[in-house]
């Protein structure tokens, strides 16, 4: 069926012609979970604790082996399960994937949907950890061999409540990504950092010139 669908417009779905759909296959997929924002305010050290399971599940669609697109499978109110979306960038989507199942063992794996970003979630040795989501421009670069190393939940949340704050807010419209407002600081730090060590060596070089200038001064 969905081949049937993506075959009346294999270029309008990003494929380039119906042999390459013919191949397609569906990959792996996991259920949703949409934050509570309510929740999401009184947080502090869990991100899982915030979030609430969907009846959506989203799965990678695969040619060749490579993720090319994706679906969305709802659960109905009758039970039965039905495909509600198809296509658009997958790349963010199998970074998440990709790097919950590079951690191997681990508890709670949880993936979370927030403004159509994706946020790994899982537990090892009992202490929560995220994977922070990606641009889609950044996982397309980074590849699924270069996966971030996860991190404690605390930055991460600590982001969403500013721009949750700043979407209830009348000057601001909250329409900056979580990925750029999570990598903003971590910048911020490395520029800081630059900074710094230009200026202790321009003073260390101002030192060392003012002490051959002493050295040739006459007695």
């Amino acid at each position: 069926m969905i081949k049937e669908g993506l075959s009346k417009d294999p270029e309008g779905y990003g494929y380039n012609n119906e042999a390459e759909i013919s191949e397609i296959t569906v990959g792996q997929g996991m259920q949703i979970h949409f934050i509570d924002g309510a929740k999401l305010r009184a947080a502090s050290d869990s991100l899982i604790e915030t979030v609430t399971p969907q009846d959506n599940w989203e799965f990678l669609i695969l040619s060749g082996g490579i993720p090319k697109s994706k679906m969305i499978i709802q659960k109905d109110s009758n039970g039965s399960y039905q495909v509600t979306e198809f296509g658009g960038n997958p790349n963010t989507l199998a970074y998440a994937i990709h790097s919950l199942e590079a951690e191997g063992e681990v508890s709670e794996p949880t993936l979370i949907r927030e403004r159509d970003e994706y946020i790994a979630a899982f537990k090892k040795d009992n202490q929560e950890l995220i994977i922070a989501p990606q641009q889609a421009s950044s996982a397309e670069t980074k590849g699924l061999s270069n996966i971030s190393e996860p991190q404690a939940p605390g930055h991460l949340i600590d982001v969403l409540q500013t721009m949750q704050n700043d979407s209830s807010d009348d000057e601001q419209d909250g329409s900056g990504t979580i990925a750029s407002a999570y990598y903003a600081d971590d910048n911020n730090h490395l520029t800081r950092s630059i900074t710094i060590s230009a200026i202790i060596a321009l003073v260390t070089v101002f030192v060392f010139w003012a002490y051959l200038r002493r050295r040739k001064q006459p007695k």
